[in-house]
């Protein structure tokens, strides 16, 4: 995942513009994976053994003793492991429900690791943008989530999902970031100077 710098500058600029119109600090995140899908590649290695198996079963090969059924079914698993790894095999061995949780699990990890929960009157949004499942998480901390409801931001994350279809990551976050932006400074407008507590940086982790 390649970020260029003048992406990082736009960001941080729509950032610092976004917070000039809202007391809310908005931190922005683009993560590789939200996590390695251990099972992925337990599920590929199962796979790949049985079709090794399978391979040897339907071979020219006259094979009589089962044990070399067993046998071909090792580096079926090593080798099925190994191809779990590559994100386009990965996703077919994984489902909705199972990327659904482990975004919302890392946009949480992130939101606490990143500090928006010190912010000093709990008005801290974390927009997570998560490549290789295509999805966003928006997650507000408790002084913006008891004037807002979370269906708000499902509807900004509703938006991100069929803008992205080409792969536009960073479109797709400019264009949530507004959004957001513009639903924080009706509830949340600027008034009079405001100390910046989080940074503005995109955040990227591979």
């Amino acid at each position: 995942m390649i970020i260029s710098n003048k992406d990082k500058l736009l960001i941080k600029n729509l950032i610092t513009q976004a917070e000039k119109r809202t007391q809310s600090e908005i931190v922005p995140m683009i993560t590789h994976h939200s996590d390695i899908y251990p099972a992925a590649h337990f599920r590929a290695a199962i796979i790949l053994s049985f079709l090794f198996s399978l391979a040897l079963y339907f071979s020219p090969l006259n094979i009589i003793n089962p044990i070399y059924f067993l046998w071909i079914q090792i580096p079926g698993l090593y080798f099925g492991y190994f191809l779990g790894h590559f994100s386009f095999i990965k996703k077919l061995l994984i489902t909705q429900d199972e990327m659904n949780k482990e975004v919302e699990q890392k946009a949480y990890e992130a939101f606490f690791h990143h500090n928006l929960h010190l912010t000093k009157h709990h008005n801290g949004v974390l927009i997570l943008i998560s490549v290789m499942e295509r999805k966003i998480k928006i997650i507000a901390d408790i002084g913006i989530s008891k004037k807002v409801e979370q269906k708000v931001f499902d509807e900004i994350i509703f938006q991100f999902t069929q803008k992205i279809k080409d792969g536009n990551f960073v479109g797709g976050l400019s264009d949530s970031i507004e959004s957001v932006t513009n639903v924080l400074e009706t509830y949340f407008p600027a008034t009079g100077e405001k100390s910046n507590e989080l940074n503005n940086d995109l955040i990227i982790e591979e």
